[in-house]
């Protein structure tokens, strides 16, 4: 670990850009940097708050940022950040976690994903797109991935799985030809809605694994009362 503090001019408001004169506090940061002969490293960093005194910010204090070494609300160095990210683009996240981990590096697996950037969603939705659902955490809260089938990749993630989400998200990116979707009724409501004219197909996997499935003993009809192994034999006249 590494005592610092920092000791540069007085920086300006991140709002208003107007110089500070007037510090209102101290106060200990740890920062997170690249390891040092193969151990992790701590700066433990004493920054300065200070006053905004321009009367129309609406920002009262801020604290200093050490040019190089920290960014508002980050816990580890841009040096270290820019090493995660470059992690996380290569393997992942739990790949990457391991990696980091033999690196002594600060990063886990929902860190790592946090430094990639959001892919930009398209104006127009795929001419085949994909719908179904996913678990956020399971049993509890769930969303909706929308994919383009064609290129095998994904258009966008809901936050949920509700009618009114998946329609909206179709009005707003129009030109799908074919929907391809599991059996969920509201994936089903939202298309005939927003989507009227879209060809509706069931996935594959849904249809193999419900042919694939046998039925369970509880689930097979039972003979009817009227069916007859075989009729009782007679006796001829004689």
């Amino acid at each position: 670990m590494i005592d610092a503090a920092g000791c540069g001019p007085p920086g300006t408001c991140p709002q208003c850009q107007h110089p500070a004169a007037r510090i209102h506090s101290r106060y200990w940061r740890q920062v997170a940097g690249l390891p040092v002969g193969g151990h992790r490293m701590i700066v433990r960093l004493r920054v300065r708050r200070f006053f905004c005194d321009q009367g129309q910010c609406r920002r009262r204090t801020f604290v200093e940022q050490v040019a190089s070494l920290t960014e508002p609300r980050r816990r580890c160095s841009t040096a270290a950040r820019a090493a995660m990210k470059a992690v996380a683009v290569g393997l992942g996240g739990r790949p990457g976690q391991r990696l980091c981990t033999e690196l002594r590096l600060h990063g886990r697996r929902t860190a790592l994903l946090g430094q990639l950037p959001a892919p930009a969603v398209p104006t127009r939705a795929p001419r085949i797109l994909g719908i179904d659902e996913f678990a956020f955490r399971r049993g509890r809260t769930y969303g909706t991935v929308l994919v383009d089938v064609e290129a095998s990749r994904p258009v966008d993630v809901l936050p949920d799985r509700e009618t009114s989400t998946v329609a909206s998200w179709l009005l707003e990116h129009p030109g799908a030809e074919i929907v391809c979707r599991d059996r969920l009724m509201a994936f089903t409501k939202a298309t005939s809605q927003a989507a009227p004219d879209a060809l509706e197909v069931a996935d594959r996997w849904h249809l193999s694994t419900t042919t694939s499935t046998p039925p369970s003993p509880s689930t097979t009809p039972a003979p009817s009362p009227r069916a007859r192994t075989s009729s009782p034999s007679r006796t001829p006249a004689t």
